[in-house]
Formats: C-alpha cells, sequence, structure tokens
C-alpha cells in the first residue's frame, strides 16, 4: 500500500502532467528511473526535450518547493537523463531542466512551472 507522501507525489506528477499538455507539451515518459534517481516526467516542447522534476506539498507555501531541488539532486537528475539519452539512442538534441512545485491547500490546486530551473 502506497505511503501518503507516495500518494500525494503522484497525485501532483499527474497534475503537472497534465499542466504540461494544456500547455502543448507532448508526454514521452513518466517515473523513468535509472539506478537510485528517477525523473518524474519526460517531455517534448517543441522540439526540445525537457526532463521535469516534480514537487508537491500540502499548503500553499509555493516558494520553498523549488529550493528542495538541491545540487546534489540537481546532478542526480542529469546522469538519469544522460542514461535516457542513452538508453533511447537519443543524439544532437536540445534539453532543457524544469522544476514543477504542484500545492494542494485549501484554495484548491496551484501550479507554478520554473523553466530551465537549472543547468549541468
Amino acid at each position: 500500500m502506497p505511503t501518503p507522501t507516495k500518494t500525494l507525489g503522484s497525485w501532483g506528477e499527474q497534475r503537472a502532467a497534465e499542466f504540461l499538455e494544456k500547455l502543448g507539451y507532448s508526454i514521452l515518459d513518466r517515473n523513468f528511473r535509472y539506478g537510485h534517481g528517477e525523473i518524474d516526467i519526460i517531455a517534448d516542447d517543441n522540439g526540445m526535450l525537457v526532463f521535469v522534476e516534480v514537487k508537491t506539498q500540502k499548503s500553499d507555501a509555493m516558494g520553498e518547493a523549488f529550493n528542495w531541488v538541491t545540487r546534489k539532486k540537481q546532478r542526480q537528475i542529469g546522469r538519469v537523463a544522460l542514461a535516457y539519452l542513452t538508453t533511447n539512442g537519443i543524439t544532437n538534441r536540445d534539453c532543457r531542466f524544469d522544476v514543477i512545485a504542484v500545492a494542494k491547500g485549501l484554495n484548491g490546486v496551484e501550479i507554478k512551472h520554473l523553466v530551465n530551473a537549472f543547468w549541468l
């Protein structure tokens, strides 16, 4: 049985995927795992390959969520992204790393999207 944290995270990832699709992104993969790491969403944005980390929280304090993607987490996401590219034979493709914060609060759902959140 999933933990409440895992359930909340899955819920947030689903909201984030729906949000991206409404913006015209194509979702290519979800929860791609390599070693001890995972990328929540891999999407195409007009030819740009986008690796998305989703952070979900119960409150409306959205600012903190972006700080949860530490430098260590960024490096881990980079390793998993490289594994995705290698596994799928993808070369010469522009890529970027985004973070989406999803808050489930008293006022409903709030989503914030930080494009080009970090570089490696």
